[in-house]
């Protein structure tokens, strides 16, 4: 198949006939795929492409419903769906834009002038017009569009190249595109280097002139390097073009070399272009945490700016092992010498020599960067008067200050992405290598957290072991690492441990102590509530000290009020916090009851359950009604989840225990089975190994439900029975199991001892007066007469008993089953009307609890329903509601149902 986005959006068939695509939403959806062949789209992205802010009312079911008839229309399953979104698997060949891409990369890797015109011709007759024409769609054509457009005239530009060193005559054509794109310089510089060598000098000062006006017009800037230097070769025959300075004027260049590892960073290097060469923008703050790359960026960014009057450089020391800072009199007198060759002229005294430094700047063009800046104190006596010098300031902290009173403009550096990571590595061993162990290079960039200066060091290692597979090296880092050990450089400069604790040592004692209690947190982030009871203080006190932490790069806000680090500096504070017991205490102290108090809102009728005994006076929350536990649930479960596994690892188990049981109702009603399945095996070591046996009833009594679940029904169906057998001795316990006993064998067809299991708990439940239990058992009892024996009346009466039982103690959940198995045994006596009605009010008093793949059941309960009545189009609609649902969930009947719905 062939497939065009280079023009208007096409797909051909293997004979070349073209695929009709009539729907907008088709062609763009096909579009937004292709244009990231091979690899997984979030369905959000294409939700948000497909239909930007105007929604429909079901959007993922929406876009199933497009998906689908894009694999019709297809012929072919080219689309896969995946559990982040869906990928194309194709040919990149097949994709006329890939096959641009190729051979514009390949005219730059030969050098045969012919042959790379050959290759520039060819990508360009690619081109059928403007990219995704006639597609309407507005958030990619904003952000997909200039980007093609940008690369076909790169390729123009390329062979316009290619074809002036072969001595073609192409100024008409250059002047055709400087009409058309007055403000890119690249293409001035073409036409001048066309002017000058067809014998044109004239012509090409006069170019100069016109670019110089354009620029200055519409973006308040001078032509860039490339042009000036066209400029100057033209004038070099004028002796005034050698006197452009005074004698007792010296152009420094004081930039440091900072190694040949700067990758990537684009976006940062346009920010940069954008705050420093606009007319406006003086001042830019580069923050980051240590190691990220700030000096690199800021001295890449340097040298591919233009500042005829050259680079002032000072390393202000404000985070150096030393912790002696640069004092900014110091800096100036450098600075003063740097500028002038007549040291007799530097007057004495500090006021008279910043008078000095500002009347030298004045009216000067020229780049000052104050690297490693500890606070904008330190910063503000070297910062220039005027408007024509541009500074750039690089820091741990994020200088607030300078921010609010000098007009500063931030610009934050974040870890690398995954591609520049993989291209640092590649720099250092090679593109074979790297391609050969796809997967040891992503564990390499895993163990190095992305971190430019421990990839680096990372890259080191693997280049001075070239007969190492990665594979071999990434073992070798594993097993040699202990802490960061393996990321010790030969001087502290490059020594990971000792670049964090610069910045460790640095913040307030307060807050080094809340970084350092940062590591006996195991979750992948940390809440301020959590951070006070690590603390042992409340939140309104702990608050500074992460903002603190915050502005130093050691934390980083990523939501409001909830913070986390890279896996570097979380090593690094874990590291600090190897001997803490107390936090740790007060932490799984503070988790165990918030979300003991928030499973009293989800399951309100659950057995009580007595907690271990706390660490002194415990911080933890309580909360206002069901929702709002249910989102702290939803926000904390991935903490939770680590906070088990972490208790136990550190002999924890009550605490483990008790965590695993709170988080049941959360884990069952969101359909997180794999999860539960994880947090109660756990739990079942935990009270095996502590030799809780009640605790264990309780544990293998929930491990086998969530076995159930998953459908691992043998493994279920042993966990029940070895409940079972420990439970003898406990009538309500007993009781429970007996009932997931039953619960297992009805998932396995074996209804009639199921019956007999729901029996003998329904007879315990009652003896023990435990009206919740005994509810439970008749609705099942219900469920069974319905659908083994075909007794529905006396499935109706233990269904409404059961119901009746709920209502007197406000058990909506169960409740919602009972109305669930009434629906069945009307729907089987053909009453589809009342069965409808009961599916209803289950579905409410399910979305009502958040309970997701009840809400799908209910509706899959509707939609069939709704067949057997004939009923296309609302059988439809229910399931398709429900495959949404299940999908959402990773549920293994989502395929059944979407053929079904096929």
């Amino acid at each position: 198949m062939e497939f065009r986005l280079l023009g208007p959006v096409e797909v051909l068939d293997d004979s070349g006939r073209r695929i009709e695509l009539a729907a907008n939403r088709l062609r763009v959806l096909l579009a937004t795929l292709l244009l990231q062949p091979n690899r997984v789209v979030a369905g959000q992205e294409l939700m948000d492409t497909l239909w930007e802010e105007d929604l429909p009312a079901r959007p993922r079911a929406a876009l199933q419903t497009y998906m689908s008839r894009l694999r019709t229309l297809l012929g072919r399953p080219l689309i896969r769906t995946e559990a982040a979104g869906y990928v194309i698997t194709v040919d990149p060949a097949e994709i006329d834009l890939t096959r641009f891409r190729d051979l514009v990369e390949a005219s730059t890797t030969t050098a045969d002038p012919d042959k790379r015109m050959r290759l520039l011709t060819e990508s360009l007759e690619l081109w059928r017009g403007e990219p995704l024409a006639g597609l309407a769609a507005g958030a990619l054509i904003r952000d997909a569009v200039p980007a093609l457009t940008e690369e076909r005239l790169h390729a123009t530009e390329l062979l316009l190249a290619a074809r002036l060193e072969q001595g073609d005559p192409v100024s008409a054509e250059l002047r055709s595109l400087t009409r058309r794109y007055p403000l890119r310089e690249s293409l001035w510089a073409l036409l001048m280097q066309s002017q000058i060598g067809a014998g044109q000098p004239a012509d090409a000062l006069a170019t100069y002139s016109e670019a110089s006006r354009h620029l200055a017009d519409e973006l308040g800037l001078d032509p860039g390097p490339a042009l000036r230097r066209l400029h100057q070769a033209v004038l070099a025959t004028d002796a005034r073009a050698t006197a452009a300075r005074t004698a007792h004027q010296t152009v420094p260049h004081q930039l440091p070399a900072v190694g040949r590892t700067f990758i990537g960073r684009e976006q940062e290097l346009e920010e940069l272009d954008r705050v420093l060469l606009g007319p406006t923008g003086s001042i830019a703050v580069i923050s980051g945490t240590a190691g990220v790359g700030k000096t690199a960026l800021a001295v890449q960014w340097a040298e591919r700016a233009d500042f005829p009057d050259g680079q002032l450089y000072v390393n202000l020391r404000g985070f150096d092992p030393s912790g002696e800072l640069v004092d900014p009199a110091d800096a100036i007198r450098c600075f003063l010498d740097a500028l002038q060759s007549m040291p007799g002229r530097i007057p004495a005294g500090e006021a008279a020599q910043s008078a000095l430094y500002r009347t030298l700047l004045k009216d000067r063009r020229l780049l000052i960067v104050l690297d490693n800046a500890r606070s904008a104190a330190q910063v503000r006596p070297l910062l220039p008067g005027g408007n024509t010098c541009r500074v750039v300031v690089t820091s741990r902290d994020a200088l607030p200050g300078l921010l609010a009173t000098e007009g500063a403009a931030p610009v934050n550096l974040d870890l690398m992405s995954w591609d520049q990571a993989a291209a640092l590595l590649e720099g250092a061993v090679g593109s074979d290598r790297l391609k050969a162990e796809p997967d040891a290079v992503q564990e390499l960039i895993e163990l190095a957290a992305r971190l430019p200066l421990a990839l680096s060091l990372v890259a080191a290692h693997a280049a001075a072991h070239p007969t190492w597979s990665l594979g071999a090296v990434a073992t070798d880092l594993r097993r040699t690492r202990q802490g960061l050990d393996a990321f010790a450089g030969e001087d502290e400069a490059t020594d990971l441990r000792a670049v964090f604790s610069w910045s460790y040592q640095l913040v307030k004692v307060t807050s080094a102590q809340v970084f350092k209690l940062y590591g006996a947190h195991r979750g992948p982030d940390l809440s301020v509530d959590a951070a006070a009871a690590l603390a042992g203080t409340t939140p309104d006190r702990v608050a500074p000290a992460l903002d603190e932490l915050e502005r130093a790069h050691l934390l980083t806000q990523h939501s409001p009020g909830r913070y986390s680090a890279h896996d570097l500096l979380r090593t690094y504070a874990t590291e600090l916090a190897a001997e803490e017991q107390a936090p740790l205490r007060r932490l799984l102290d503070y988790y165990l009851r918030t979300a003991d108090a928030g499973d009293q809102w989800l399951r309100p009728h659950r057995d009580p359950d007595e907690l271990p005994e706390p660490a002194g006076t415990p911080y933890a929350l309580s909360f206002g009604g069901y929702q709002e536990a249910f989102d702290w649930f939803e926000q904390e479960s991935p903490n939770l989840v680590a906070v088990v596994e972490h208790a136990v690892r550190r002999g924890y188990d009550g605490h483990a225990t008790h965590l695993a049981r709170t988080m049941t109702g959360y884990l069952e009603r969101r359909g997180l089975w794999s999860t539960w399945v994880d947090v109660m095996g756990t739990a079942v070591y935990a009270c095996e190994r502590s030799g809780d046996a009640s605790a264990q009833v309780m544990a293998r009594r929930y491990h086998a439900h969530a076995l159930a679940r998953q459908q691992r029904l043998p493994e279920a169906q042993s966990e029940a029975e070895r409940a079972l057998e420990l439970a003898k001795g406990d009538p309500v316990a007993q009781a429970w199991c007996e009932r997931m006993l039953a619960f297992v064998l009805a998932q396995q067809d074996r209804l009639k001892e199921s019956y007999e299991h729901d029996l003998v708990a329904s007879d315990l439940f009652k003896a023990a007066g435990h009206r919740t239990g005994q509810a439970l058992a008749l609705n099942s009892l219900g469920l069974l007469h319905a659908n083994t024996f075909g007794e529905y009346e006396l499935a109706l009466q233990y269904c409404l008993q059961a119901q009746r039982l709920y209502q007197q103690v406000d058990h909506k959940l169960g409740e919602a089953a009972t109305w669930d198995h009434l629906g069945y045994t009307y729907r089987c006596q053909s009453a589809y009307g009342e069965a409808i009605a009961c599916y209803r009010k289950a579905l409410s008093l399910y979305r009502e609890l958040n309970d997701l793949y009840y809400q799908a059941l209910m509706l899959q309960n509707l939609g069939d329903v709704h067949q057997e009545l004939g009923d296309q189009s609302a059988a439809r609609s229910s399931w398709q509601s429900a495959l949404t649902l299940l999908t959402d969930l990773d549920h293994p009947t989502a395929e059944d149902l979407q053929a079904r719905l096929g």
